[in-house]
């Protein structure tokens, strides 16, 4: 049974409740409080942002009120000179401008029955002169060169403001922008507008926290799953499976862990079957000599040429096995190595048929070849691909009813190798070739053990063909047996 794992940690021996706890926790804290702290970067950020922009924006605010106020001061000093049928600013008394500036917040003197003359005429108290408000500091009266009049002398912060008789400048108001609030109401309003800010930021910290719990939860738990399946894999249990309910980035690696717990299994499955065949393979000729020996040592069986013959026939066939064992697991680490020269495999192929004709001709096969007449090269190993020729044509004369035929074909494509083999009946079953190559895997039926094959033949044949970048395939012959369809490039081949 498959072990299917669903976010879920329960103890094992591979990891304890606490230490799942304690992952959990810990992964789980830290993403939270890196979150946390970039997004308090964030909101420190907007509160410093917002509160200059609050304060800026007040300020501007209040000094375009102040502006409006300047207006009528403007609109009511130019009713006065009119009134008066003056021109030159200079000719004003201090008390007089004094008075217009501070009446003016109150009273336009357009719109007044009261003559104006009656407010500047007032007199002007002790503590305004020795205590102008904050509006008053900031303005002047200028003549037409902006040469201070009354007030502080302009600068570059300075609005200049025209004052007009009859069209005519006859001189200006200077009016000095605003630094800061100097009202008590602006300032108290600038300062609950900073406590509204901070509260809702605070208020959303604490929403944004309580949000990551769920989120944390939503990511961690996958990784998580993968960390104990791990754990699972490294203690040797690699039918361990993990629930897959999700389709991002998450999902695809709990599929990776999936596909990685899948291929362990089959290595181990096949590292088993692997030994339990090699065993096998091992013991029968094994027990075969040992048989012999004890049969000849009690004289069951004489000792003379033939029993001799028969062991020595089985120390070949098992010395032969186990140089086709160490040939493959020496391809495995990757220390086959090839040596590539320039090989004729029209004449390795044709080398190959005559050394197994006689064989055949034995066992009642006939065997057909279809060469060319000029030499085909390629770049190879000549060993190795006589090796792989002549498993490919035992296999078939070991496979092969009598009486039978044995069809090979040799041909040429835009530098590749085509080489083909067929045999009549015993055929296999369809799910039967795509197991064909691998190793100690032989097809029940007939094709089966009788013949003495030890499996791995067509197995170094697939090696040997990849060796070369080749490629073989199998499938039914058209004679009723088998069919071997091979391609070798001739890459670099010498001409």
């Amino acid at each position: 049974m498959k072990r299917f794992i669903k976010y879920e940690y329960m103890s094992s021996k591979w990891m304890t409740s606490g230490e799942t706890l304690k992952h959990m926790l810990g992964f789980k804290l830290k993403l939270i409080l890196v979150a946390l702290v970039f997004g308090l970067f964030l909101v420190i950020g907007t509160i410093v942002t917002n509160h200059y922009m609050l304060k800026t924006s007040l300020i501007e605010y209040v000094d375009q009120r102040d502006q409006l106020h300047l207006e009528r001061i403007k609109k009511n000093l130019q009713h006065v000179l009119t009134q008066r049928g003056e021109s030159d600013l200079s000719q004003m008394d201090e008390v007089t401008w004094k008075n217009l500036v501070g009446i003016s917040s109150r009273v336009d003197f357009a719109e007044t029955m009261v003559p104006a003359e009656v407010f500047l005429f007032h007199p002007f108290s002790e503590f305004k002169r020795f205590h102008p408000n904050y509006t008053e500091q900031r303005l002047s009266l200028m003549n037409t060169g902006r040469e201070c009049i009354f007030g502080n002398e302009a600068s570059n912060r300075t609005l200049f403001l025209p004052v007009e008789i009859d069209n005519e400048k006859v001189g200006y108001i200077g009016y000095s922008h605003r630094e800061k609030l100097t009202e008590s109401l602006d300032i108290q309003l600038e300062q609950r507008q900073r406590e509204l800010i901070t509260y809702s930021v605070a208020f959303l910290v604490l929403i944004t926290g309580l949000l990551l719990l769920p989120i944390a939860h939503y990511f961690i738990h996958p990784i998580l799953a993968v960390t104990q399946g791990m754990r699972a894999l490294t203690a040797g249990r690699f039918d361990t499976r993990l629930k897959v309910n999700r389709r991002d980035e998450l999902g695809q690696l709990l599929q990776d862990f999936n596909h990685l717990s899948k291929s362990l299994e089959k290595n181990q499955q096949s590292r088993n079957q692997w030994i339990a065949d090699i065993s096998h393979e091992l013991r029968t000729p094994l027990t075969i000599i040992r048989g012999d020996i004890e049969a000849m040592k009690d004289g069951v069986r004489p000792l003379n040429q033939h029993s001799l013959d028969n062991l020595h026939n089985e120390v070949i066939h098992l010395n032969r096995l186990i140089d086709d064992l160490y040939q493959i697991a020496l391809n495995d680490v990757g220390g086959l190595r090839y040596q590539m020269t320039r090989v004729n495999f029209t004449s390795l192929v044709n080398n190959a048929l005559e050394n197994f004709r006689p064989q055949a001709e034995a066992k009642g096969l006939a065997i057909h070849a279809q060469l060319p007449e000029q030499d085909l090269f390629l770049l190879g190993d000549n060993d190795r691909l006589h090796q792989m020729i002549a498993n490919l044509i035992a296999n078939s004369i070991a496979y092969t009813d009598q009486p039978g035929h044995i069809y090979i074909k040799l041909t040429q494509n835009k530098k590749v190798l085509h080489l083909e083999l067929e045999d009549t009946a015993p055929s296999v079953s369809e799910e039967a070739m795509k197991h064909l190559f691998e190793r100690f895997y032989r097809a029940e039926g007939s094709r089966n053990r009788r013949f003495g094959g030890a499996g791995i033949g067509l197995a170094l044949v697939q090696q040997i063909v990849h060796a070369h970048q080749g490629d073989v395939t199998v499938s039914a012959s058209s004679h009723g047996g088998l069919k071997f369809y091979l391609t070798l490039p001739q890459e670099a081949y010498a001409s």
